[in-house]
């Protein structure tokens, strides 16, 4: 059975970067700049990370699942912020693929992709919990036997003799009376509840940024597309608008010349 294979590439500053995926748990990773390799690598980490110095590097993400996420571009010398999901150059993946399949899902359903990602991180919050719900109430259940150990006896030390300090006279500092400030139920809650509060929020405003980076490269891409049509095509259609001018113009010549005619009917009839 083949491997599957998926494939990024972008042409970023003049230049192509091209980089292909193999396999599902263990990947290998070969990125080419131009049509020369510069990395070859072999990983299982969902968030693999290809540097170069020449060349800049690349973040390349999956899901737990091994479903391939998005390629991200980083320029020599810029930091690596898209370990935290946010800055460098998306790839576009290969028409068709899984990637571009799923980044098709995220910008046409922006709501959906981020209730999915939000109740993820309320799932992994449950999840824990009731794992040690369960551990607990294995452990209550097992018997541990009673061990004794032999101990020595150690002998009784004496009491040392501690000196009297004197005592230091503190000044007395007249404090103000605080306001009793009283703090609403539901802060109270979030303060009580932050650790499984927490892993739901930071879930949703990660979804919240994935959908501003698809959007983002969505137009990018639109753009460099148009940009990078033939200009045969381009020539073709700036002929075809000139043509439609010319026939608009027809078109009004004819109309003056009817009502020129019209006129001068009426005048002989007079």
């Amino acid at each position: 059975m083949s491997k599957k294979v998926q494939i990024w590439s972008r042409t970023i500053s003049g230049t192509t970067h091209h980089l292909e995926v193999t396999g599902e748990i263990i990947r290998r990773f070969v990125w080419t700049v131009d049509g020369e390799e510069v990395l070859a690598k072999k990983t299982s980490d969902d968030r693999a990370r290809l540097e170069s110095k020449e060349h800049g590097a690349l973040l390349v993400i999956h899901s737990g699942l091994g479903t391939p996420r998005r390629a991200t571009y980083f320029a020599p010398g810029e930091d690596l912020a898209g370990l935290a999901g946010i800055g460098g150059i998306d790839l576009t993946p290969e028409p068709g693929s899984r990637a571009a399949a799923y980044e098709r899902r995220v910008i046409d359903h922006p709501k959906r992709y981020a209730l999915i990602e939000t109740l993820g991180g309320a799932a992994g919050v449950v999840g824990g919990i009731v794992a040690a719900m369960v551990v607990a109430w294995i452990v209550a259940r097992i018997s541990l036997p009673d061990i004794d150990l032999p101990l020595p006896n150690l002998p009784d030390l004496p009491d040392l003799p501690l000196p009297d300090l004197p005592s230091i006279p503190w000044p007395s500092i007249p404090w103000p009376d605080l306001p009793d400030v009283q703090v609403p139920e539901w802060v109270k809650w979030v303060a009580n509840h932050l650790k499984y509060v927490w892993p739901i929020i930071l879930a949703f405003v990660l979804a919240q940024g994935e959908i501003k980076r698809r959007r983002k490269h969505a137009e990018a891409s639109g753009t460099s597309v148009e940009a990078s049509r033939p200009s045969a095509e381009k020539a073709a259609d700036d002929d075809s608008a000139d043509a439609s001018d010319a026939s608009a113009d027809l078109t009004d010549a004819s109309a003056d010349t009817g009502d020129a005619s019209a006129e001068e009917g009426q005048r002989r009839g007079l």
